[in-house]
């Protein structure tokens, strides 16, 4: 087997491993939380957002210019394969600043101001624009870890919040310009923008407040996601260094 195909397999066997053990990983990083472990979080449970919040309109004012141009935005599909099911023709297209150590510098130079402030987030693990064209549907899925969560903040919302939603564990939600939408991944989500107009969000991926047992044991296994085509396909895609 020559190295190549050795690595391949060797990433199947921990991606199968990991598949496997990641919900009893999951139940004990939710007896770790600091915040509770219910679907939904406000902004006061998750550090360093209030930074994020007093310049909003910079951030939204580099995601309006970067949507005059939005054709050279790639879906997320395409650079990422293990999205390709969730959201499959294309509709939704992702603009990467920084993902598991990684720094996309090309895009970061597009918009430094928000890459700028992202930075300044503390814990944090991923940063993007989310970009919903007219007709996005995300199918119905869960994430990876309980050792983050999500968090968008609108910036570019549809007129028609009712078309435009996401529902998680039975709970439909929608998007507000400069407030934050902070949910976790683990549970069952799914997402429409069943509008006219597109729909951008500032997403980032944070690390969930956690006592030090959770807290080491979730940097691990990000480390390892970190070294899985899950993230590497990402990296190559965008250059990212």
């Amino acid at each position: 087997m020559d190295l190549e195909k050795y690595i391949e397999a060797e990433e199947t066997f921990a991606v199968r491993v990991g598949k496997h053990l990641r919900w009893p990983l999951n139940r004990f990083l939710a007896r770790q939380s600091l915040i509770g472990t219910q679907a939904f979080f406000t902004e006061d449970q998750v550090p360093g957002l209030d930074r994020l919040r007093a310049q909003w309109p910079v951030i939204q004012a580099e995601a309006q210019a970067l949507m005059a141009e939005r054709e050279s935005v790639p879906p997320l599909g395409r650079i990422s394969p293990d999205h390709r099911t969730l959201a499959p023709d294309g509709r939704w297209k992702s603009f990467f600043f920084t993902g598991y150590g990684y720094r996309a510098e090309a895009n970061r130079a597009r918009c430094p101001q928000t890459a700028a402030l992202v930075d300044q987030v503390p814990n944090l693990v991923v940063a993007f624009f989310s970009i919903f064209e007219p007709g996005t549907h995300v199918h119905r899925h869960r994430g990876l870890t309980k050792a983050m969560l999500n968090v968008h903040l609108g910036l570019i919302v549809p007129e028609d919040r009712e078309a435009c939603r996401m529902e998680v564990e039975g709970e439909t939600r929608s998007w507000t310009p400069g407030e934050f939408l902070i949910f976790d991944e683990t549970f069952h989500h799914e997402v429409w923008n069943d509008a006219s107009q597109p729909r951008v969000v500032l997403f980032l991926q944070v690390m969930r407040p956690m006592r030090w047992r959770g807290r080491w044991l979730g940097q691990f296994f990000l480390w390892l996601v970190k070294r899985t085509s899950f993230v590497q396909d990402v990296r190559k895609a965008l250059a990212a260094t």
